[in-house]
């Protein structure tokens, strides 16, 4: 089917004046053109769009019912220019951002507070990953922003946002729940839930060297701060976390500061791949010093 816009505006002239000179007179064209047109129009799609007679101009069925498609596809052919030059400004379009578990207790919110402000135009598509996990697809592309632990690979690019100290959560009914001052690991012995070396290598490291690597190789492994919480609370032993998930609240479990010797500052990062086409990025980045 091979039909024009000038012949679709001329139609949505002609449906609304009811009228061809009217709708010529409108269009800033004489009316043997814009008859041709409509006459063209007609013939491409098979169908009788006016009534003709002595009396005027008026709608067929099938005309009613193609005005309102003929005025949404002008209706989209008028954005169109306006919605790529956003695109292309980076004030449309989406953020694809990925984030850890423990990141969206952290800073999560106030990123999102952040993307409304900076970029209202643009649409946020979330992803909960580990740090592990979001490298390769910032990468690849598949991300386009990711809220992580260090190390960054390389040819990634990074921002911390975020510094918190570690607090050890404790089985309530252990007396160290009701303990006075901060906690000492000392007292802990080697009753330790570690994190997995797998999905959260930097965390099972800070850990690790805090609490000596003999003691958390003998520790229970769990990947995420909920499994390793539960674990608490049903008192198979005691977890470090950061600060941010005493927000969890869980019933059975207290949280207790470290003692000076051995508070620990975790860090998160901002990190996207300095390579990424996506303009909505451009404009991001240099608003990120806002967190460092």
């Amino acid at each position: 089917m091979d039909y024009s816009l000038a012949q679709l505006r001329g139609f949505v002239a002609v449906a609304e004046e009811l009228h061809f000179g009217r709708a010529a007179e409108r269009l800033a064209m004489t009316q043997p053109p814009l008859t041709r047109q409509i006459q063209a129009l007609e013939r491409a799609l098979q169908v009788r769009l006016f009534d003709r007679s002595p009396r005027g101009v008026s709608l067929t069925a099938a005309g009613r019912t193609f005005l309102a498609d003929a005025r949404r596809v002008l209706t989209l052919v008028e954005a169109a220019p306006e919605s790529a030059r956003r695109v292309a400004a980076g004030q449309a379009g989406t953020l694809r951002l990925g984030f850890t578990a423990i990141g969206a207790y952290a800073v999560l919110g106030d990123m999102l507070t952040l993307l409304t402000r900076v970029l209202p135009g643009v649409s946020v598509a979330l992803d909960e990953q580990t740090s592990e996990v979001q490298f390769p697809a910032l990468i690849s592309g598949t991300l386009d922003l990711g809220l992580v632990r260090p190390p960054v690979p390389d040819d990634l690019a990074s921002v911390p946002i975020h510094s918190e100290q570690l607090v050890l959560a404790v089985p309530d009914r252990h007396p160290l729940a009701s303990g006075d001052g901060p906690a000492r690991l000392a007292d802990v012995a080697a009753d330790y839930i570690g994190y997995s070396p797998e999905g959260s290598r930097y965390l099972h490291d800070v850990c690790a060297a805090l609490v000596g690597m003999q003691d958390f190789l003998r520790a229970q492994i769990a990947s995420q701060v909920p499994t390793m919480l539960a674990l608490v609370r049903a008192g198979r032993g005691f977890a470090l976390v950061p600060r941010s998930c005493t927000a969890m609240r869980v019933e059975g479990v207290v949280f207790r500061e470290l003692a000076e010797a051995d508070a620990r500052t975790v860090s998160l990062h901002a990190c996207w791949n300095p390579a990424s086409t996506n303009p909505v990025l451009e404009r991001l980045v240099p608003e990120l010093a806002e967190f460092s």
